[in-house]
């Protein structure tokens, strides 16, 4: 699905969330909208979703305008940052649970939704949790759910609002690549938000950076790491950025051994 945002702007009591921006996301696209908090990014991917109305703008969808479009019928699936998991259903029908709710003509037979519900539960790599309950996995399991469920209804595009925020770091890298893995098998176009630098410039094929309610620029990894357009993605880029080692002695380089211990 190809999306097309045309000069949105949002203003909450008279307050600008978002100044008029435009970004074009190219189908089959994986595009992060990064920034700080406060710059606009979760707004603009709520509008996408349909969760939130522009005050002025056009959102397009494989160039037809979906800005008044409700929620339902623009074929969206949406990941948050909380996972939003049921508590009181299994894995299976947290799953499940979208087709189930379609109208009765276009649900499908239950021998179809537990084919769907088995080939996602594949897809990210957790074929054997199928009857426990949310409370029962670990927050990196319960995030793989959340996006198997997205994607049980075969949306169009899929939008997620810092998916990895709350997990730990070494879980976060693990969980990246699994996402990336899932984008390029599924070709969804894909829309993220993340203040996560990192995240954005290693998962993205393009990167939009926002602050105070602009896109400061829009491009691939790359353009945005070398060839910055304004002062405050030179700094934001900069800040993520790992200080270089100093060592005041001893060699410059050094390897474990055996017991895990480094030496020269």
């Amino acid at each position: 699905m190809h999306i097309e945002i045309d000069e949105i702007a949002k203003n909450f009591r008279g307050t600008a969330a978002l100044h008029p921006v435009s970004l074009a996301i190219p189908s089959g696209a994986m595009v992060s909208l990064l920034g700080p908090s406060g710059s606009g990014k979760t707004t603009l991917l709520r509008i996408i979703a349909g969760l939130e109305q522009p005050s002025s703008g056009r959102l397009l969808l494989d160039g037809r305008d979906a800005t008044g479009v409700p929620v339902r019928k623009r074929r969206a699936g949406f990941v948050f940052q909380s996972y939003a998991l049921f508590r009181h259903m299994t894995v299976f029908e947290n799953i499940a649970y979208g087709l189930r709710a379609r109208p009765r003509r276009r649900r499908p037979a239950e021998s179809e939704i537990a084919r769907r519900v088995g080939h996602l539960l594949e897809l990210i790599r957790l074929p054997q949790i199928a009857g426990r309950f949310p409370s029962q996995l670990s927050g990196g399991q319960r995030q793989r759910v959340a996006l198997a469920r997205a994607l049980a209804t075969e949306p169009g595009m899929l939008l997620l609002d810092e998916p990895f925020g709350a997990l730990d770091a070494q879980v976060r890298r693990e969980l990246r690549q699994g996402l990336r893995d899932i984008h390029d098998e599924t070709g969804l176009t894909t829309v993220f938000v993340t203040h996560d630098q990192e995240e954005a410039l290693t998962l993205a094929d393009r990167v939009a950076v926002m602050s105070m309610g602009r896109i400061e620029q829009a491009g691939t990894p790359e353009e945005i790491r070398h060839r910055p357009a304004t002062q405050f993605v030179r700094d934001f880029i900069l800040d993520a950025q790992p200080a270089p080692a100093r060592i005041d002695s001893g060699p410059a380089f050094a390897e474990k051994d055996g017991a895990g211990l480094l030496r020269p």
